[in-house]
């Protein structure tokens, strides 16, 4: 099978139908489109951004590290599904989930036909080995989205994760709906190219300039093709509203880049504040000393803001995160720690403050 771009329209019409649709949502959520496209889906790119590069990296390792490829993969958000989680830990208990892997990852094919028929030969090993319902029936669906999470992981530019009703009903939305194919590889290469598709307009490179596109619109697309407005609690921790929708700051997408990909780490931020919690319940702020639950009582209580220490422009990528590297901080001195040209160090800010 081969999809060449001339099957999902020209790129006009593809941009036009995707502007559209976020003008549409801004008129629902009553706020400008640049505002629509930090929210939307904010949390599953994050979490794509964070843990794709991880998993990636486990996938290229020899031999693999099989055990933490099992705490990683469970993380991802596309994974987090209970029967698809399920089925994971079987599959990766199977003392032959190893070999299955290598053979799928190692060296994949660069041709659509050759990638297809790699990718249905995993699904129907990853059936017969553990993705089968209670009934005793076949879990292929569940089996493809395990094969489309190691892809994207491993090309970024070239895969995306997959379901097919959400990747259906974003290409219908756009105009470009998906032709009926027979399996599950022939799916996930044709919603990969359109992906690619549409990470190629204007509109999609002007809102989303600064991510990794595929992910990033796997995260949207994730959300579906009619997302609810996120409430406040559910906004990235440094959304700001625009009052201009025409405005764009592609260093501010840049630094929010960073802060995302690293604030999904939840594991790693919440042992954090624990251990900050343990040592003083009112959760200072490591720079100026404020603590919300003194400040604001109850609706204060065991909250504070995780900063990234470590610049993430001068880390590789999959770079684990210790404890020691976060700072936690109020939310005035985490937008002083951003406010400039680059990221202050923390003692540099305390000294400021002085």
């Amino acid at each position: 099978m081969s999809l060449n771009k001339r099957a999902w329209g020209s790129v006009t019409s593809l941009d036009r139908h995707l502007r559209d649709w976020l003008q549409n949502i801004s008129r629902s959520w009553r706020i400008p489109v640049a505002e629509v496209a930090k929210l939307l889906g904010w949390g599953e790119i994050a979490n794509r951004t964070g843990q794709y590069p991880l998993i990636g990296d486990l996938l290229r390792s020899s031999p693999f590290d099989k055990a933490e490829l099992g705490n990683q993969l469970p993380e991802c958000y596309a994974m987090m599904e209970q029967f698809v989680s399920i089925r994971l830990g079987r599959f990766l208990g199977d003392h032959r989930a190893t070999a299955v892997l290598a053979k799928f990852v190692r060296s994949f094919p660069r041709s659509d036909k050759e990638a297809v028929h790699r990718i249905d030969s995993f699904i129907d090993r990853a059936v017969e080995l553990a993705f089968k319902t209670p009934d005793g029936g076949n879990d292929f669906s569940g089996a493809a989205l395990l094969a489309s999470v190691l892809l994207t992981s491993l090309e970024s530019r070239r895969f995306i994760d997959f379901r097919h009703g959400r990747w259906s009903e974003m290409a219908e939305r756009l105009g470009s709906p998906l032709k009926k194919v027979e399996t599950y590889g022939e799916m996930i290469v044709q919603a990969s190219q359109f992906a690619q598709a549409v990470c190629r307009t204007p509109t999609f490179r002007q809102y989303w300039p600064n991510r990794e596109p595929m992910w990033a619109l796997s995260g949207i697309c994730w959300m579906r093709t009619k997302p609810k407005k996120p409430s406040a609690k559910d906004r990235p921790p440094d959304f700001d509203e625009v009052t201009d929708e025409d405005e764009t700051f592609p260093e501010g997408g840049s630094k929010e880049v960073i802060h995302r990909s690293h604030e999904r780490n939840r594991s790693v931020v919440k042992l954090a504040k624990e251990r900050a919690w343990q040592r003083d319940h009112s959760l200072p702020c490591e720079i100026c000393g404020f603590s919300f639950v003194e400040a604001y009582g109850e609706l204060g209580e065991e909250f504070i803001e995780a900063h990234h220490k470590q610049p993430v422009s001068a880390l590789k990528r999959g770079h684990p995160t210790r404890v020691e590297d976060i700072a936690l901080v109020c939310a005035n001195c985490h937008r002083m720690l951003h406010a400039g040209e680059r990221t202050l160090a923390v003692s540099d800010l305390k000294r400021l403050l002085r």
